[in-house]
């Protein structure tokens, strides 16, 4: 007598397929979001590479802050202008981004495709210049875009013999703040680091437009 041939009945099979499908998903799901963990690792990496980049290099700029000031005036202000939400100042730049020499330069915020972004205008420095409105016709870097807001203070005594504090804007003609501190907030809700900066200062200066120095 011939046996009957085992083998799977169509339930069975049914079972492994569902069970197989299952198990593919679970993987196929695995791998998605170990990739997902791997672009966004990555992505953090840059991002806080970026950041530390575009620190160190503002970081370098004001640090280099040159206490110059505008000439043909009677009461000579330093060529320095701090607003809550703009920076101008004169500091030399590296040759890796322009020629050498002194430059006019600003931080603002821009209107982009995307939103605001931070930029940094220049134009080299004019002996002669009153004021900072040759560094409107000059060229400009993008630092970082999607950026909701940046405000910027300024740490020092608003005058002389007063006790330093930090301050929205810096209206002292002949002095330049001791501390100036940049804040970012992107549009995807994260903050940057504060970026805190000490500026080299005259100390104790006040200007003598007749002998046209620095006097005590």
């Amino acid at each position: 007598m011939i046996g009957r041939q085992k083998g799977f009945t169509l339930l069975e099979l049914l079972v492994g397929m569902v069970l197989l499908g299952l198990i593919l998903t679970l993987l196929f799901g695995g791998l998605r979001l170990g990739a997902r963990s791997w672009d966004s690792g990555d992505k953090q990496i840059d991002d806080s590479a970026q950041l530390r980049a575009i620190h160190g290099f503002m970081r370098r700029e004001l640090g280099q802050v040159f206490p110059l000031r505008w000439k043909n005036e009677v009461d000579t202000r330093l060529a320095f202008a701090g607003e809550p939400n703009t920076l101008k100042f004169v500091a030399p730049l590296p040759v890796q981004v322009s020629v050498g020499g002194l430059y006019s330069l600003g931080l603002e915020l821009e209107q982009g495709e995307t939103g605001q972004r931070l930029i940094m205008k220049r134009a080299l420095f004019d002996p002669a210049a009153k004021d900072f409105s040759s560094m409107e016709q000059g060229e400009k870097s993008v630092l970082t875009d999607h950026v909701e807001n940046m405000a910027i203070a300024y740490f020092g005594a608003t005058t002389a013999g007063n006790k330093p504090g930090w301050q929205e804007r810096w209206d002292d003609p002949q002095r330049l703040p001791l501390l100036v501190r940049i804040r970012v907030k992107l549009n995807d809700g994260r903050d940057w680091p504060d970026l805190v900066v000490p500026l080299i200062v005259e100390n104790g200066c006040t200007w003598d437009s007749f002998h046209k120095r620095c006097v005590n």
